[in-house]
């Protein structure tokens, strides 16, 4: 794997035939997809990747049960081929999950809705479906579910889609896509776009960690930016309409409330929403709101928290959640075509885009259909290219090779000395990197020390994250390597521990370490912690 010191010097040297600004999920699947096929590919993302929106999800891959009613068959039959894709190619970071729907006296859509839903989300998969739903009796939902609320419960029925790890499923995108040669790098930002003869031919960027400016030259710009794809835009043609109405989202982590996962209507405003457990938590969420200012801002206000748990408390009466009970909170901001009416009717489809200088711009969509609007989105470059390349392989190569078993002899003497659990963990969550976070241990077997009492994160995975996988900040290891800083102690605790790795492996000055240590903890105060006295922001 290039280190980013390499992929820095490239950037600022290489000629491209493809710039793509962003490196959310479907900045990452494009670059992926252009690398494979043989393109010269940079990507820039100006903070670190998948820290905008596609780290901010309900971290389910989903075929999108509630498009049925708004009549989107279309949208629902592209999300569960997609879904079947990503189960194949990512099988470690996309698993199945079961989902129960209860149904109470009083619910906006009755047991006979749910059921016929149902029946044509089975239909649509076809072959890929994971799982028939089933209608449950009263009894025996209580039975696997003892603290579901059981007054007014009417009916409940289980079906089956998939949770997922959104921020590492992004870096895996992007670490394959430079295994392919492409050039991704983050804090990069973009400055200006460049043109000759009214055509773009690259960008002015600024690494942000350094201040230093330089121009990226490149047939063909991409836009991938999501909710701020707009911005970019104007920034080609400083004239350009508004195609996206942003919408946002937040989510509520607490204590363990649910083992089973649970999409639940409201009886207030007939949105469904969703209890999971994630990890050692359950994560609440998502609402949906067009109350913000700044897409750079967002946070969860106390009405929106509020609104989750009362609803929350409904279902699961002994939960008896109040917001000092929240471990964390987080936004984000859906990339929503420009849209009238409400916003939950508003489509969740993708939609392509040309400016009259070049520009290429993909906006819309949902992380589920990711794989599919990079494919299209490159297929349309390959044109403009005027370019003869390999077909579309997205779908078929693994985004975490299987390991050969013959490997594992190599490693058994650090094997031997680690518990099974750790390997098992490592495997599933690293793939072949896992062999690198061996000789990490192989080496100093130190590393393989727990960050902190709280977390099975060991130390060796740190320094993998550092070494390999391009993370540059105490947040890039906290927040999106590991989920560390969605936890009790948010990652307080170990801090020192982490102030002694960075020094050691990435050279970190006293003055820079305390620079990410103050942002680490504004990020704990602006993002995560709820703020229970914040009014709505309007």
């Amino acid at each position: 794997m290039a280190h980013r010191g390499e992929l820095l010097a490239r950037l600022r040297t290489e000629s491209f035939d493809l710039l793509v600004i962003g490196g959310g999920i479907v900045g990452a699947g494009i670059a992926r997809d252009a690398a494979m096929r043989g393109l010269r590919v940079a990507l820039i993302e100006r903070g670190d990747f998948g820290s905008g929106t596609s780290s901010k999800t309900s971290k389910l891959i989903h075929g999108g049960l509630r498009y049925l009613e708004q009549g989107r068959l279309h949208l629902v039959v592209e999300s569960l081929r997609e879904r079947h894709i990503l189960r194949t190619i990512a099988p470690q970071l996309v698993r199945p999950l079961s989902v129960m729907i209860p149904v109470y006296q009083g619910d906006p859509r009755p047991p006979w809705k749910i059921t016929a839903g149902l029946f044509l989300y089975d239909w649509l998969a076809l072959y890929r479906k994971i799982g028939a739903h089933r209608m449950l009796s009263k009894r025996e939902a209580l039975r696997r579910t003892p603290k579901l609320n059981p007054n007014h419960l009417q009916a409940v029925a289980t079906y089956s889609d998939c949770q997922m790890d959104d921020a590492r499923l992004c870096l895996a995108n992007i670490l394959q896509a430079v295994s392919f040669g492409a050039v991704c790098c983050n804090y990069v930002k973009l400055s200006a776009l460049e043109k000759t003869a009214e055509t773009l031919t690259g960008a002015v960027v600024e690494e942000t960690r350094n201040a230093q400016q330089f121009s990226v030259k490149a047939a063909v710009v991409v836009n991938a930016t999501g909710p701020w794809s707009d911005v970019v835009r104007r920034l080609s043609d400083r004239n350009a309409g508004t195609r996206l109405s942003p919408t946002k989202g937040i989510h509520v982590v607490v204590p363990p409330v649910t083992t089973q996962a649970l999409f639940v209507q409201t009886q207030h405003d007939r949105r469904m929403f969703f209890l999971l457990p994630w990890g050692e938590y359950t994560l609440i969420g998502t609402t949906e709101s067009t109350a913000f200012n700044s897409l750079d801002a967002l946070h969860a206000t106390s009405d929106e928290v509020e609104y989750l748990l009362h609803e929350a408390n409904r279902i699961i009466p002994d939960a008896s959640l109040r917001p000092t009970d929240i471990v964390a909170t987080f936004a984000g901001a859906r990339p929503l075509l420009a849209f009238s009416g409400s916003s939950g009717s508003a489509s969740r489809e993708h939609q392509l885009e040309v400016d009259r200088f070049g520009l290429v711009s993909v906006m819309g969509g949902k992380y589920t259909t990711f794989r599919a609007m990079a494919k299209q989105t490159v297929d349309l470059v390959v044109v403009r290219l005027g370019r003869r390349t390999e077909r579309c392989l997205t779908d078929q190569i693994s985004l975490l090779e299987a390991t050969h078993p013959l490997t594992m002899a190599r490693w058994e003497d650090v094997t031997d000395q680690i518990a099974p659990e750790l390997l098992a963990r490592l495997l599933t969550t690293y793939g072949t990197g896992a062999f690198r976070i061996l000789q990490l241990l192989e080496f100093e077997p130190g590393l393989s020390q727990r960050v902190c009492p709280h977390h099975e994160v060991i130390q060796a995975e740190l320094v993998y994250a550092m070494q390999e996988e391009l993370a540059c900040t105490v947040s890039d290891l906290l927040i999106r390597r590991t989920s560390v800083a969605f936890s009790s102690c948010q990652g307080l605790d170990m801090l020192s521990t982490l102030s002694d790795l960075l020094q050691r492996y990435c050279r970190l000055s006293s003055e820079q370490l305390e620079e990410q240590l103050i942002a680490y903890r504004g990020f704990l105060a602006d993002s995560l912690r709820f703020r229970p006295h914040e009014a709505m922001m309007v």
